[in-house]
C-alpha cells in the first residue's frame, strides 16, 4: 500500500475498525519507514490535550480553527489591508459580514458563507462512537508545516495575528482525547500534495512511564503526503474524528443536541457554520443564539420568524475605566406555557442565562440567581437572556477574566465589576420591573385575610419560642452602632408602572426623571443609571456613536459620563459615576440636549452633589423580620417554571422571594412528604387536610423567616464576600428547604393528630 492508496482508504473509512485495518496494511507495506511521533514534540502531552471535559466544547474549538483558516486565507488575499485588530473586523472588511452580526444577512447570504466551514455528523458506530468530520476551505497547510501547526501544542503561530481567534495553540487538539483515531489532511492552494496523518493515544511500557501519550503517524520521520487531484481535495483542511463520544448530545435539536450546543457556544459567531447531520437527516446553518434572538431565520428552523419578545435592549457599551469597555444587551421572551416551560432553554442554559463572549464565542455563563435574587426579577428568570460582549476589554482585563480552556471565567476584580454593572442595569430598567410585576400579579390567589392573620400569629408564637420577638429581633445591620428611632416603617412601594410614550416627529420634550427640586446624590465611587424620557424616536440616539446622535449628554464637576443605553420606546439611561477620590460636598451638573432640525434645542438639567458614603460597619441594631405570605404552587402552573424549580418534584419543597418588602414563601403542593400526608388526611376528613396544610405553612414560614434573618446577618457581616459557585449555593438552600419541609410535614401531622385526639376525648366526656 502506497501513500496515495492509504490516503484514499482513510477518507473512505466509516468505522474505527476500517481505520485500524488501513493503518496495519500501510505499516506492513512500508515496514520500518513508518513511526509514531508525539503531538507537539512532547513526550508528556496529555495535560494540554485533555484540558477539556466536554466533547461538545472540544468540537467548537476545532470549528474555531476552521474559521481562523478562512480568515487567514482572506488575510493573504487582501494582503492584510485594512489592518484588522479582531476576527470580527476581519470578517466585516474581507468577507462583508455586517458589523451588527449575522442577523443582518439574508438566509441565502448566510448559507453561502457557512459552506466554507462544515461539520458533518455521521452515524459511525453509535452515539458513543460517532464519526465527525470538520472541513474548511481555508488557507490550508503544506505537509512540512503540519508538525508546527495543526500537530503542535502551545506554539506561537497566532499570537501576533489579531485577526484570528486562536491564541494558546492547544484548543483544537482537545478533540484528540475524545476520539479513538483522528485523521487530518490539509492542502495549501497551488500545492499538488495533500499532507495527512492519523492521531491516536499510545500506551507506553508501564515499568518505564507513568502514562502514555498522543502520537501521529510518520513516514521517514515526516508527515505522509499524497499527490491528489485538486478536484478530489480542494485547498483547506479536513479533520475526521472516529469513535467520538457524543452520547450527551443525542437529540436532533434542542439543548441536548449538537445543533443546540453549537448555537449556544458559538453564541455570536464571526462566521456562520454549516451543520450536515446525516444521523438526523438535516442540514442547517449555525448562526448562534444571539442572531436567532435578533430575528434571523434559516431553512429548517422550527419557526418562520424569530422568537416572540416582550422586551429587548440592543447592545450598548459601558466603560470600566482602566479595564476598557464592555457591551450589554438583553432579551425578554414571552411567558412560559405548558408546551414551553422554559423559553430560554432554546437559546441558552436556562440555569445560566447570562453569557460572556469573546470574539462571539461563549467563554462563560453566570447563574440565573443574579436575575432572580440580586436584580429582584424572579418572575423573569426563565425569560431573560443577557449577553455580555467582552471584545472591548483591555488585554490585561481579558487575561484577568478568561481561562485558556474557554469554559469559565476567573473570579476576581474584573468579573466583580461586570457583575455589579449588570445588576445596576437590570435594576434600573423600568420595563423589566413592570414585566416582573405583571408576571407576579398574574396567577396570584386571593386568600382569606382572617386565616392569614391567624397563621401569622402562629408563626410569631413559634419564633417567640426561639427567643425572637417580631419587630424586635436583633442582628447585625449595616449602619453602625447608632440606635434607630423607634418609629413605624413601611416597605418601599412598587415602582410605578411606566406609561407608554407616544413618539412624535418632531419631538417636543426631553426630561431627566429626577425631582426638579432635589440634586442627584452620589457618594465617592458610586455609579448610577439616570433615567431619561423623550418623545423622540430611537433614531435620535446611537450609544455606540455619540457624535452621530441628536441627544447630547453633558456633565460638569466631579461626575463622569460612562455611556448610555439605547433609546427604546422613548426611554434611555445615562450612566454616570463619581471617582473614589472625589471630595465630599463637590457640586456638578448633568444636562441633556435634544437637537431638532430647524427648531430650537430641547434640554433639561439637574444638579449633582457628592455626599458621604453610608456607613457599612455592622452594628447591633434592631432587625425587623419582614411581613410574609405563603403561596402554594403546583407543577403544572407557570409559576413553577418562573421560579426555576426542577422537574423532579422530590427535589424542591419551597423557596422565598422578597417582593416589595414582603417575604413571599412559595411551596410545592407536590413535595412527597407534604402531598402524601395531605392525601391521607383528605381520605379521612377534608377538615383535617385543611388543618394539616395550615400548620404545614406555619412551620415553613417560621423556617423561612429564620433563614432570611441568617442570610441578612451574613450579608451585613461580610458585604463583599461573593460565593464562587452560585449554583452550589442554590443547591444547598434547596436541600435545606427540603429537610425543613420534611420536618414541617412531621410536626404538622403530629399537631393535627393531637388536636384530633383532644377533640375526640372532649366529645367522649361530653357524652
Amino acid at each position: 500500500m502506497n501513500q496515495e492508496s492509504f490516503f484514499n482508504a482513510l477518507l473512505s473509512a466509516s468505522t474505527t475498525e476500517q481505520v485500524v485495518a488501513a493503518i496495519e496494511a500501510f505499516e506492513t507495506a512500508q515496514g520500518e519507514r513508518t513511526g509514531w511521533a508525539p503531538i507537539g514534540g512532547k513526550e508528556n502531552n496529555r495535560g494540554p490535550i485533555e484540558v477539556s471535559a466536554d466533547p461538545g466544547r472540544s468540537l467548537v474549538e476545532r470549528l474555531t480553527n476552521g474559521v481562523d483558516a478562512v480568515l487567514e486565507l482572506e488575510y493573504e488575499r487582501h494582503r492584510g489591508v485594512p489592518d484588522c485588530r479582531s476576527p470580527r473586523q476581519a470578517a466585516t472588511a474581507w468577507i462583508g459580514i455586517s458589523e451588527r452580526g449575522l442577523s443582518e444577512m439574508t438566509p441565502a447570504q448566510r448559507q453561502a458563507v457557512a459552506k466554507r466551514v462544515v461539520i458533518k455528523l455521521q452515524a459511525g458506530e453509535g452515539r458513543q462512537a460517532r464519526l465527525i468530520e470538520i472541513r474548511d476551505l481555508g488557507v490550508g497547510l503544506k505537509p512540512e508545516e503540519m508538525p508546527g501547526t495543526i500537530l503542535s501544542l502551545n506554539e506561537s503561530n497566532k499570537i501576533r495575528k489579531h485577526h484570528l481567534a486562536g491564541t494558546y495553540g492547544q484548543g483544537g487538539s482537545s478533540t484528540f482525547a475524545m476520539s479513538a483515531y483522528t485523521v487530518l489532511a490539509s492542502r495549501r492552494a497551488g500545492d499538488p500534495r495533500v499532507g495527512f496523518t492519523v492521531v491516536k493515544f499510545l500506551d507506553l511500557p508501564p515499568d518505564e512511564y507513568k502514562t502514555g501519550h498522543y502520537v501521529y503517524l510518520t513516514v521517514d520521520r515526516v508527515v505522509p503526503a499524497a499527490k491528489i487531484p485538486e478536484n478530489d481535495f480542494a485547498a483547506g483542511t479536513l479533520v475526521r474524528h472516529f469513535g467520538y463520544d457524543l452520547s450527551n448530545y443525542a437529540s436532533p435539536v434542542g439543548p441536548n443536541s449538537v445543533y443546540g450546543l453549537l448555537n449556544q457556544v458559538l453564541f455570536d459567531p464571526v462566521l456562520p457554520i454549516w451543520l450536515d447531520s446525516e444521523v438526523h437527516g438535516y442540514r442547517r446553518v449555525i448562526k448562534g443564539s444571539r442572531n436567532a434572538l435578533n430575528g434571523a431565520v434559516d431553512e429548517g428552523d422550527e419557526a418562520r420568524r424569530g422568537p416572540t419578545l416582550d422586551h429587548n435592549v440592543p447592545t450598548f457599551f459601558v466603560s470600566l475605566g482602566d479595564f476598557g469597555n464592555v457591551g450589554f444587551e438583553y432579551w425578554v421572551l414571552e411567558r412560559p406555557s405548558r408546551a414551553n416551560k422554559r423559553p430560554t432553554a432554546a437559546f441558552v442554559n436556562p440555569s445560566r442565562p447570562i453569557v460572556l463572549t469573546l470574539n462571539g464565542q461563549n467563554h462563560a455563563e453566570l447563574s440565573v440567581s443574579i436575575v432572580r435574587k440580586e436584580a429582584g426579577l424572579p418572575y423573569l428568570s426563565q425569560r431573560l437572556i443577557v449577553h455580555i460582549d467582552c471584545d472591548s476589554l483591555t488585554p490585561a482585563a481579558k487575561r484577568a477574566l478568561f481561562a485558556s480552556s474557554r469554559e469559565d471565567v476567573r473570579r476576581g476584580g474584573v468579573l466583580q465589576l461586570i457583575h455589579e454593572e449588570l445588576v445596576r442595569i437590570l435594576k434600573s430598567d423600568d420595563e423589566l420591573a413592570r414585566l416582573n410585576n405583571e408576571a407576579r400579579e398574574q396567577g396570584m390567589r386571593e386568600r382569606d385575610e382572617t386565616a392569614i392573620q391567624e397563621m401569622r400569629r402562629e408563626v410569631a408564637r413559634l419564633l417567640r419560642l426561639q427567643g425572637i420577638e417580631i419587630g424586635q429581633a436583633t442582628g447585625p445591620r449595616a449602619g453602625g452602632d447608632q440606635p434607630t428611632p423607634d418609629r413605624p416603617t413601611r416597605p418601599r412601594g412598587p415602582r410605578p408602572r411606566p406609561q407608554p410614550i407616544d413618539v412624535r416627529e418632531p419631538p417636543s420634550y426631553i426630561r431627566i426623571l429626577w425631582d426638579e427640586e432635589e440634586p442627584i446624590g452620589f457618594f465617592p465611587g458610586q455609579r448610577r443609571y439616570i433615567r431619561i424620557e423623550t418623545d423622540a424616536n430611537s433614531s435620535y440616539h446611537n450609544p455606540d456613536s455619540p457624535e452621530a446622535s441628536r441627544i447630547n449628554m453633558i456633565v460638569h464637576g466631579p461626575v463622569t459620563l460612562r455611556g448610555s443605553t439605547p433609546l427604546r420606546g422613548g426611554r434611555m439611561r445615562a450612566i454616570l459615576d463619581v471617582p473614589e477620590g472625589a471630595a465630599v460636598g463637590g457640586n456638578g451638573m448633568l444636562r441633556v440636549e435634544l437637537s431638532r432640525s430647524g427648531l430650537t434645542t430641547l434640554s433639561d438639567e439637574r444638579e449633582i452633589v457628592v455626599h458621604e458614603a453610608p456607613p457599612a460597619r455592622p452594628g447591633r441594631q434592631a432587625l425587623s423580620l419582614p411581613p410574609f405570605e405563603t403561596r402554594p404552587v403546583a407543577p403544572d402552573e407557570g409559576r413553577w417554571t418562573e421560579l426555576g424549580w426542577p422537574d423532579d418534584e422530590a427535589a424542591v419543597a419551597s423557596s422565598a422571594v422578597m417582593e416589595n418588602g414582603t417575604l413571599v414563601i412559595y411551596y410545592s403542593t407536590a413535595y412527597p412528604k407534604y402531598a402524601g400526608a395531605r392525601v391521607r388526611y383528605e381520605q379521612r376528613d377534608p377538615g383535617l387536610a385543611v388543618s394539616f396544610t395550615t400548620r404545614y405553612e406555619v412551620w415553613l414560614a417560621a423556617h423561612s423567616l429564620l433563614f432570611y434573618r441568617d442570610q441578612e446577618e451574613a450579608a451585613a457581616q461580610h458585604p463583599t464576600v461573593e460565593e464562587a459557585d452560585s449554583d452550589a449555593v442554590e443547591d444547598r438552600e434547596r436541600q435545606e428547604r427540603c429537610r425543613m419541609a420534611t420536618l414541617a410535614a412531621l410536626f404538622a401531622a403530629r399537631e393535627v393528630e393531637l388536636a384530633a385526639t383532644s377533640s375526640s376525648e372532649s366529645e367522649s366526656q361530653d357524652a
